[in-house]
């Protein structure tokens, strides 16, 4: 059995012997096990058994192709549509980012904390509250738009204040049409260009997103 290569994160080739072993009667014969640039997968070549993919962490096999899907994106109108919905901004840069928040999540108050990198690229936030979390959320994200909260008190959590029909009907349709796109899952990015990215690890390649992409228009 030829070694996996060195410096990857790939499990090593007993451990995926141990795992094929239960899956399948015949004992497998590992011949490589090594990334194949999708984070979190690696691919495992064996003489007998066909090749699989197989994650990091030794839990799954998986059985054929892994085909990358197209990048998400949004229309002009829906930028258009976002930048009416803006509940609060920080930084003072000419380029810009949409940030996709909820009042309640813990991953949004983490990414916040990198806010400085974008302000260190000369990119302005535009923070939007989307209370998908629970019906609390959602108070807290209604009192924010009706007292005009700003940056500081999303950052201190000061949510405190009085429900009014404005900050109702400005949640409710944030969260509808973020819904229609399936965009529910915050922390949210969005570039001027419409490109979409997620989650708080994703703050590195969204600043590389919006400097590569100024200048572009969304589709």
């Amino acid at each position: 059995m030829s070694s996996a290569f060195a410096g990857n994160k790939c499990p090593d080739m007993q451990s995926v012997k141990k795992q094929i072993d239960t899956v399948f009667k015949k004992p497998a014969m590992i011949e490589a096990v090594y990334p194949i640039g999708i984070d979190g997968f690696c691919r495992v070549i064996t003489k007998y058994n066909g090749n699989f993919f197989i994650d990091t962490n030794s839990r799954y096999l998986i059985k054929g192709m892994i085909f990358k899907l197209p990048d998400r994106k949004v229309d002009s109108r829906f930028i258009k549509f976002l930048n009416k919905s803006v509940s609060f901004e920080a930084g003072n840069g000419k380029n810009y980012v949409f940030v996709i928040v909820d009042p309640d999540c813990e991953a949004c108050r983490n990414s916040s904390k990198k806010m400085k990198l974008f302000f260190d690229n000369g990119i302005k936030l535009k923070f939007i509250l989307a209370p998908f979390s629970s019906k609390e959320a959602e108070e807290k994200a209604v009192k924010f738009i009706c007292k005009k909260g700003n940056i500081s008190d999303y950052m201190e959590g000061n949510f405190n204040g009085k429900v009014c029909t404005t900050g109702k009907l400005n949640i409710w349709s944030v969260m509808d049409k973020l819904k229609s796109r399936g965009l529910v899952s915050t922390p949210i990015f969005i570039t001027p260009a419409g490109k979409v990215l997620s989650g708080e690890d994703s703050v590195e390649k969204v600043i590389d997103e919006s400097i590569r992409g100024r200048g572009e228009q969304s589709p």
